[in-house]
């Protein structure tokens, strides 16, 4: 690996570092982090710590203080709300597509993964439930077959990420993880039945179960 390869790597685990710690809730919101802190926390240089804080500035995850630190930006109730209507504006008008181009075995890849959720129900953590519910919407848009809005969902999804692992932080009981599964199940039902409207109700009631779990 050469130092170049070697030093983005290094980058890479100090931004997945910082963006885990931050969904579990161990750097709360509004708190300040330093360099200095985040290279005794990962035991690697200024060069990648430096690089991947610059990242995260970049992703409005967190806000530069110069001679301070790096303050967590929070990610609040209207974000989620903006976030879900960007989304529904994303997925659901897209479906006509998927439905236009999806395959059998693209339907059988659906309802494959699907059924692996469902097989690991009792083992899951809130990431392994994010991660499925996560891939889902991926690997379903990316059947409409437009490159950008596959984009904009997977940068959409990354504050997503945060807003979910924030109200599972905060013991909000009634996850969207409990109830995706079966919307799940019912998307793939509709499409194969080929009912337009049927399977933009059931994801559009997938989508907004975060914005509801998040606002109580």
């Amino acid at each position: 690996m050469s130092k170049k390869n070697a030093a983005v790597s290094l980058k890479d685990l100090v931004y997945r570092g910082i963006i885990e710690q931050i969904c579990t809730g161990a750097l709360p919101p509004r708190s300040v982090i330093t360099e200095k802190q985040m290279i005794e926390t990962f035991g690697v240089s200024k060069s990648p710590v430096r690089e991947a804080l610059i990242q995260l500035c970049a992703e409005n995850v967190l806000e530069s203080m110069p001679r301070y630190g790096y303050q967590i930006i929070p990610v609040t109730a209207k974000d989620v709300q903006d976030l879900t209507e960007l989304r529904l504006y994303l997925e659901v008008s897209s479906l006509h597509k998927v439905l236009e181009n999806i395959t059998p075995a693209q339907l059988e890849e659906l309802r494959a993964q699907n059924e692996r959720r469902h097989q690991n129900e009792e083992s899951k953590t809130v990431w392994t439930a994010w991660n499925n519910n996560r891939d889902f919407h991926m690997q379903l848009i990316s059947y409409a077959g437009n490159t950008q809005v596959t984009l904009a969902l997977n940068r959409a999804l990354t504050t997503y990420r945060r807003a979910y692992a924030m109200a599972y932080v905060s013991q909000r009981e009634q996850m969207t993880a409990i109830h995706s599964g079966v919307l799940h199940d019912m998307v793939v039902n509709a499409l194969e039945e080929h009912d337009l409207t049927a399977a933009r109700n059931a994801l559009g009631k997938d989508i907004g179960a975060v914005e509801m779990d998040w606002l109580g």
